[in-house]
């Protein structure tokens, strides 16, 4: 009890050095937490009003309906959050830098599993609460949910992940021996992109299920016992009577006793396991690959484009990022996810260009980030100094400003714009796009990508000068908020151009729409594209220039 006291104290510490150590991390930490509650409410008023809003049923079915939403998320929770702990063990336990700390001082192996489980748990279900939270907030606003339902959202939404979290470690752990660690960084991602996108398209598809199963499982949590005992029906269980404001008391109790019981089996797995997987990860055996002897051609090395040869180099080294890998693929996951609501959900199928306009904008807010995560080092994310040093080898290099720019630029927009090729292709062949409208969309598409890309390169080194270097939250914030402007300007104005009928009942977007014409939003969008790319190119040119390194 003592070591857990101690180890609590010690993560509190931590906490209070990080968010309240002075007043520079105090308004960070609140400018941090305003921005996620406004996104939070911002998505969950979306969410009801493009999805729940739009569902209509007999008040009879109403909690058939209800129990198919939760059964629906409660086992989107267990999918996700066993694949998150699976993908994400290698990096909270057998790599992580405090680890060695813990393990070096006198205290039991089974309380350091411990700590680490109880941090792990955490980490793994975090990243998935922002998708989570507003969309049981918009259900509960759906049904008229009392307060007590909004509050007990994010206790229950813990809980139980609890169960499969402790299945991915035991999962991780074991499989650890028989598969290489690579693997899990690979294929984890794409689980839980393959997850992501089902369960998304399985929701746009609730209010086509049958009454009669819709009435089994009415019937099925409706049983004494049975329905208390199972932990995914105890969780349903749980949230409906959240909602209908009761408390199942058997269901939270069986749900503990079970959470107890899978974390108790993996620490017993671990006394065996753990620590022979963490020591056989500690150890680099240096092998030296046989490489074949090619023979240099001057000719041909004199002749070679370096920035070709530079961008291939750094795309072999994002391939292999793979702690990275989930990062990127979750950003990338909001435009794969509009792709497949666009198509499956028939959005705007009534004006394709609509639809198009939408894509390119969210393509080019969510796309050049994603790709360009990979690109960045794992273990440099947190070290601003590291994080410039990265860039050693190009300064010492006999290259300009432009060329520096021109390398980093389509660096990331090659791939960024390939992702982004294939999803506008599918929705406008789909939706019986004219492909002289297609060639124009692919065109502007080219344009406005390789606008995104100039932006984000020129922010990201501008974030590293001496300046944002101090202002560290500053500096990250203009690499997120100097993008999403260019986006709206470029591609979002046309696209509220053609949406005033949908925004008609919106005060504000409809005032400003209906001062768009084709010539105005043409002129702002070919506008805003140059001025964009020649003022990030310049900026990068004098940024580099005084960069030191």
């Amino acid at each position: 009890m003592y070591y857990i006291k101690w180890y609590i104290q010690l993560l509190y510490l931590g906490l209070k050095n990080t968010l309240w150590k002075d007043t520079e991390a105090i308004v960070k930490t609140l400018s941090t937490a305003a921005a996620i509650i406004i996104g939070q409410i911002v998505l969950t008023n979306l969410l009801y009003r493009h999805v729940f809003s739009n569902i209509v049923i007999f008040d009879e079915m109403v909690i058939g309906m209800l129990s198919v939403f939760f059964f629906v998320a409660i086992i989107w929770i267990y999918l996700i959050s066993l694949v998150q702990s699976i993908s994400n063990f290698m990096q909270n336990f057998y790599k992580s830098p405090d680890l060695n700390y813990l393990i070096s001082i006198p205290i039991p192996f089974n309380h350091v599993f411990s700590f680490k489980l109880f941090e792990h748990i955490i980490s793994s279900t975090k990243s998935m609460l922002f998708l989570f939270s507003p969309f049981l907030a918009a259900l509960g606003i759906w049904v008229s949910a009392p307060l007590i339902y909004y509050i007990t959202i994010i206790p229950l939404y813990f809980t139980i992940s609890i169960i499969p979290c402790a299945i991915g470690v035991i999962v991780a752990m074991t499989g650890l021996r028989l598969i290489p660690p690579k693997a899990f960084n690979i294929v984890t991602p794409m689980l839980t992109f393959a997850i992501n996108v089902g369960f998304a398209l399985l929701l746009t598809r609730v209010q086509g299920i049958s009454s009669t199963y819709i009435i089994r499982i009415i019937e099925f949590l409706e049983r004494p016992w049975v329905a208390d005992i199972i932990p995914v029906t105890g969780g349903i269980r749980l949230f409906y009577s959240a909602v209908i404001g009761e408390w199942s008391s058997y269901a939270a109790l069986f749900l503990l006793i079970t959470s107890f019981l899978f974390l108790s089996i993996a620490l017993i797995i671990s006394k065996k396991l753990f620590f022979e997987g963490w020591a056989k990860n500690q150890l680099v055996e240096s092998t030296v690959s046989k490489k074949k002897e090619v023979e240099s051609d001057n000719r041909k090395d004199s002749n070679s484009n370096e920035i070709i040869e530079w961008i291939k180099t750094e795309w072999k080294m994002a391939i292999r990022n793979h702690e990275m890998l989930m990062g990127s693929a979750i950003m990338l996951l909001f435009y794969l996810f509009a792709i497949f609501a666009f198509i499956y959900g028939g959005l705007f199928s009534n004006n394709p260009l609509l639809g198009v306009s939408l894509l390119i904008t969210i393509a080019a807010i969510f796309n050049i980030i994603a790709v360009s995560i990979l690109f960045i080092p794992a273990d440099i994310t947190k070290d601003k100094n590291l994080w410039k040093n990265r860039y050693w080898l190009l300064k010492v290099m006999p290259l300009e400003g432009r060329r520096v720019f021109n390398i980093q630029c389509n660096m990331f927009f090659i791939p960024g714009y390939i992702i982004s090729l294939v999803g506008i292709i599918a929705y406008s062949a789909v939706n019986g796009l004219s492909v002289h409208l297609i060639v124009l969309s692919i065109l502007s598409m080219f344009f406005i990508l390789y606008g995104s890309s100039a932006i984000y390169t020129s922010a990201e080194l501008l974030s590293l000068t001496d300046y944002f270097e101090g202002n560290a939250f500053l500096g990250n914030l203009i690499t997120i908020v100097l993008p999403v402007v260019y986006a709206i300007l470029s591609a979002g104005s046309i696209a509220l151009y053609l949406a005033k009928d949908f925004v008609s009942g919106i005060v504000i977007l409809s005032d400003i729409s209906a001062i768009l014409n084709f010539p105005i939003v043409s002129i702002l969008s070919v506008t805003t594209v140059i001025i964009t790319f020649f003022f990030s190119r310049l900026v990068f040119v004098r940024v580099w220039r005084k960069l030191e390194i």
